[in-house]
């Protein structure tokens, strides 16, 4: 029998340079760090500056593996703010290879025919999850076709851009239309070798709504238990969950995978 020859599969970023919005806390915290200690150099952005400078110099002094991570303040629905951060990643570290679109607010739970759910909470909302998205990835993919060597934009939606629930029409729309322009991005793209993925997150539970979940004694609410039964493993989900398979699609693994939606919810969409 023949011999065949299979390249292994491998999940090291080193040597490369990734932006990250919202990276600052959360699920955008857990990516930067996890993307940090794969190798990859790492910039994230948030609104605050004392928030970006501090989380920037906890990835360098505990995450960070050969790789360096720099914080720039920047909002996500401004194009000046836009370039700024495309500008400073070039200068500091010479290209671009990865963009992590996760930067996105809830806005307020109301349900459409009630006077709270009005048409500023829903510019406000659809802005900074699809309007963001789509300044930063626009940004990013000129920056990377004019490199020449491809690259990866993920987009963070939500189960809330798959299935309609009550209170949420400007949360849900807005990441519906993160998975609607995925799908044209990776069409678009996919001649210059930029893969484009959206990445669905269900229930986590992150420091920004432990207090809900979790009881002051550390048994779980009953928030907490009944969102769980809404999952087909009766459990929320860790931001390690979510990180650790958005760093894995960063990876030259996932290279023949673009304009599609990957589901992290524990079963959440499936059916209980």
């Amino acid at each position: 029998m023949q011999n065949r020859k299979i390249g292994m599969p491998s999940f090291d970023l080193t040597g490369k340079t990734a932006i990250v919005t919202g990276g600052t806390k959360g699920l955008g915290f857990g990516i930067a760090c996890t993307l940090a200690n794969a190798g990859c150099n790492v910039v994230i952005t948030a609104r605050t500056a004392s928030d970006v400078a501090d989380a920037a110099k906890d990835i360098n002094e505990n995450y960070a593996k050969g790789s360096k991570c720099l914080g720039i303040p920047a909002d996500s629905g401004k194009q000046s703010d836009i370039d700024n951060v495309i500008a400073q990643t070039i200068e500091a570290f010479g290209e671009l290879n990865i963009m992590i679109n996760n930067a996105g607010i809830s806005g307020k739970t109301a349900k459409i025919l009630t006077d709270e759910c009005d048409e500023a909470n829903f510019e406000k909302v659809i802005n900074t999850n699809l309007k963001g998205v789509f300044l930063f990835a626009k940004a990013a993919a000129k920056q990377m076709v004019a490199q020449g060597k491809g690259g990866k934009i993920i987009n963070v939606a939500s189960v809330g851009g798959l299935v309609g629930g009550p209170g949420v029409v400007a949360y849900g729309a807005s990441k519906a239309g993160v998975i609607s322009l995925t799908k044209t991005m990776g069409n678009e793209f996919g001649r210059d070798n930029i893969t484009v993925i959206a990445v669905c997150p269900g229930y986590v539970v992150t420091p920004l709504n432990e207090d809900v979940f979790v009881a002051e004694d550390g048994s779980f609410t009953k928030v907490y238990e009944l969102s769980a039964k809404n999952t087909a493993v009766r459990r929320l989900g860790t931001i390690e969950e979510i990180a650790g398979p958005v760093c894995a699609l960063c990876s030259d693994c996932f290279s023949y995978m673009t304009g599609t939606t990957i589901v992290l919810d524990g079963g959440q969409t499936i059916g209980r």
